[in-house]
């Protein structure tokens, strides 16, 4: 066994030398890692740029290649001799007076509401101010409802 005298002697000597120079320092580290994180930088960006070039050129290969689509050409327009036709007009209808319509009801159950048909403007009457001429509202059930108060006693 080694002798605890001899350890002693041993670590004393140890301990009056110097240290020896220190290999790494911080700058060297931050000079490394500053290194590591442009090599990662760049081979995400190539990566990545490889990666669509391949997405592009497998998109390309597997769809099928679209025919020029060709300018559309006016065919023969047909020609007609007879005079257009005039719309359906309603008998003009004074100011201030209401343009009411009467709606077919139908008698037989249904099983589903049916909503009442659009109204439709009514055609103002030549060289006549303008109105506003509403049709009056209707229930669910295409009946027109009376809107002015009821005055029975």
């Amino acid at each position: 066994m080694v002798r605890e005298d001899d350890l002693r002697a041993t670590f004393s000597a140890l301990h009056q030398e110097e240290a020896p120079p220190r290999a790494i320092t911080a700058a060297d580290l931050i000079q490394r890692g500053q290194a590591v994180r442009s090599r990662r930088r760049t081979i995400a960006v190539v990566g990545s740029g490889l990666a669509t070039v391949g997405v592009v050129a497998v998109a390309l290969a597997v769809l099928p290649a679209a025919a020029p689509v060709e300018p559309a050409t006016p065919g023969p327009s047909p020609t007609t001799t007879s005079s257009p036709v005039p719309p359906p007009s309603s008998s003009p209808t004074s100011v201030g007076s209401l343009e009411t319509t009467s709606t077919p009801t139908n008698t037989t159950p249904q099983s589903s509401k049916v909503a009442p048909p659009p109204a439709t403007p009514p055609a103002s009457a030549p060289n006549s101010t303008s109105s506003t001429v509403t049709n009056p509202p209707m229930s669910s059930t295409g009946q027109p409802v009376s809107t002015s108060p009821s005055t029975t006693r």
